[in-house]
């Protein structure tokens, strides 16, 4: 004797549906938090490998040019600052849709 069993698998419709600005609201505040994270590991790495003594001096007179990583550092944590705003635009006007008295 053989026993069946199925499962329900959410269909991928019921996924790529609309987007709810709840959801949308959660999924950016994941976004900015894995961001802000990345941009803190970054930015250590960052510290570590700036140049130091007379580099740092000649980098500070553009004589020398800045490693990569302290390049990519800034750019990561502009990207987690405007996740951040979005984030918190978002959960403003998800509050205010809610607390509207119309």
């Amino acid at each position: 004797m053989t026993s069946t069993t199925t499962t329900t698998v959410p269909q991928l419709t019921d996924r790529a549906g609309r987007l709810h600005p709840r959801r949308l609201s959660k999924m950016t505040a994941a976004l900015a938090a894995l961001s802000g994270a990345l941009s803190v590991l970054v930015g250590a790495l960052a510290a570590h490998f700036s140049p130091h003594g007379l580099r740092g001096i000649a980098v500070s007179l553009h004589l020398a040019r800045q490693p990569l990583i302290v390049k990519l550092a800034a750019g990561i944590t502009s990207a987690a600052l405007i996740m951040a705003a979005v984030s918190g635009v978002l959960h403003f006007y998800i509050w205010w849709q809610e607390h509207d008295p119309d």
